[in-house]
């Protein structure tokens, strides 16, 4: 079992969990080895050179350091394990994968494995979205603090605080969006590009949004006055009546999205791409979830699903079982 984790994760809480996470582990009879990285530019460079010489891959840390492991899943088709620790956390609160220790030895020995899609911006892998416009300039602000409150209603404080100041300080921005090669915004003020639910819990973009159904969902909203697009969010935030009206949700494979007028983000779904260790009953009811979402919300899917070849990952030709077993059964 190879655990990858960036030591300054949870300002230092990440390679606490790692290391606790190893010493279960050895316990059970795995062979566990932990590599800490200093930044996600390291993890990123060991991912694109690494060999297969591992049977797991456990990441543990936020969104971001997430998505750079998993690349190397990807590329040697080896079962993924992420394990939560941090804000955020949009990937794992999908599968509800644990961050305790012992829950984690037990996912790896009676846990499903799937195979989930994963999104591509430039040369960039992403496991949950890829957003533009106001949002993603205060998630970009707050990311830049080097040290984060670890009350989780403290850190939503210091989002809704940035996002106020935002919107007084700045102007929208102006956003055009294709999905499928069919222009669906001309003038949009944000965007997000979700593989997963966004943000679930806090303010959900994306409600109907799944890993496993091959497509992304789009969320646009228009770009009108700074005091209405508040109200929007507000609105979607406490989930009153007519809280979408107005507001785009689409379903696509390829989206193109030029901010201001600037050079175009070309944004792309890999289907099937990443070997994932999941909870038992957890793909059940993430699908239980999703159909509750779409029987609530419209949902417009541009590109049929029986038109357009998957982008399949080539390490998906490789076998997997899909139930792993405990090393001490096999003893």
């Amino acid at each position: 079992v190879q655990i990858v984790v960036t030591s300054g994760s949870g300002d230092g809480r990440a390679l606490r969990l790692a290391r606790h996470l190893r010493r279960r582990l050895q316990a059970q009879g795995y062979a566990p080895s932990l590599l800490a990285f200093r930044e996600l530019n390291q993890l990123r460079q060991w991912t694109r050179r690494c060999d297969g010489t591992f049977s797991f891959l456990v990441a543990v840390g936020g969104d971001a350091s997430l998505s750079e492991a998993a690349a190397a899943a990807v590329r040697l088709s080896v079962p993924f394990v992420p394990v939560p620790s941090g804000f955020g956390n949009l990937f794992t609160s999908v599968f509800e994968h644990p961050r305790e220790p012992d829950d984690v030895v037990e996912l790896l020995g009676r846990g499903d494995l799937v195979w989930t899609d994963l999104g591509v911006a430039g040369n960039r892998m992403f496991l949950s979205h890829e957003s533009f416009g106001f949002l993603a300039r205060v998630q970009h602000t707050v990311e830049r603090i080097r040290r984060h409150p670890r009350q989780h209603y403290v850190r939503l404080l210091m989002y809704y605080g940035t996002a106020a100041k935002r919107l007084r300080e700045t102007s929208l921005d102006s956003i055009q969006v294709e999905i499928d090669g069919q222009l669906v915004a001309d003038r949009a003020a944000l965007v997000t590009i979700a593989n997963v639910e966004t943000y679930r819990g806090f303010l959900s973009l994306t409600p109907a949004a799944s890993p496993l159904d091959g497509f992304f969902d789009v969320c646009v909203i228009p770009r009108v006055t700074r005091p209405r697009v508040l109200a929007h969010l507000i609105k979607m935030m406490l989930e009153l009546p007519g809280c979408r009206e107005g507001v785009g949700l689409y379903r696509g494979r390829r989206v193109r999205v030029r901010v201001n007028r600037g050079n175009p983000h070309d944004i792309r779904m890999v289907v099937g791409a990443l070997p994932l260790m999941v909870p038992l009953g957890s793909v059940e009811r993430l699908e239980a979830r999703r159909t509750d979402a779409e029987s609530k919300t419209s949902v417009v899917t541009l590109l049929p699903s029986g038109r357009g070849a998957p982008l399949d990952a080539p390490g998906r030709a490789r076998a997997l079982r899909g139930r792993s077993i405990l090393p001490v059964e096999v003893a």
